[in-house]
């Protein structure tokens, strides 16, 4: 208890606010590579992203906040791939890779608000593979670029979220491998 006084003494209430609403963030985030299903997975990222943007603007940091609503949108807008003619269509993820490069025009303020902006531009391409082990491998590297954001801007559970997505996207790699006949 004296621990979170000292937080609170040091970065305020709305600190910790974010920083709870962050660790049910990432729940949703760490166990979505662990579902079998691509809508399942992305649903459930879609969740995490709404949660990430209202912990990024209570922390001030407006280019992880309106790429993770944008990121939101988009993934349920993904959840119905191969169900949909319009998300099907390569157009889709180029007007998602749009909407991240004129967002981060918008929020431009340093060379590290770039990193979200770029990762996010990656992964409306990754995501909208149906394929779930090419989602999971090529998430490694835009995770990275959120990992750097994310101490950047002091978001501590964020930071925490990232390397343990990075073990559990191993880990789903790991578990639905096709096994090879030797």
């Amino acid at each position: 208890m004296e621990k979170i006084n000292s937080i609170i003494a040091e970065k305020g209430i709305i600190y910790l606010i974010s920083q709870i609403i962050s660790i049910i963030a990432s729940l949703f985030l760490l166990f979505s590579y662990q579902m079998k299903k691509h809508r399942t997975i992305l649903l459930m990222q879609s969740i995490s992203g709404m949660l990430f943007g209202i912990q990024y603007m209570l922390i001030g940091a407006p280019e992880g906040a309106i790429c993770n609503f944008v990121g939101m949108a988009r993934s349920f807008t993904y959840s119905f791939r191969t169900r949909s003619k319009i998300v099907d269509h390569i157009a889709c993820p180029i007007f998602f890779a749009v909407v991240f490069g004129c967002c981060g025009i918008y929020t431009y303020s340093s060379l590290f608000s770039l990193l979200p902006i770029c990762a996010m531009i990656i992964s409306s391409f990754v995501t909208w593979n149906p394929k779930t082990q090419q989602l999971r491998a090529l998430t490694l590297p835009t995770s990275m670029m959120w990992l750097v954001y994310n101490a950047s801007c002091g978001s501590v559970v964020a930071v925490i979220t990232e390397l343990s997505s990075e073990v559990s996207i191993i880990i789903g790699l790991i578990r639905f491998r096709k096994k090879r006949n030797t």
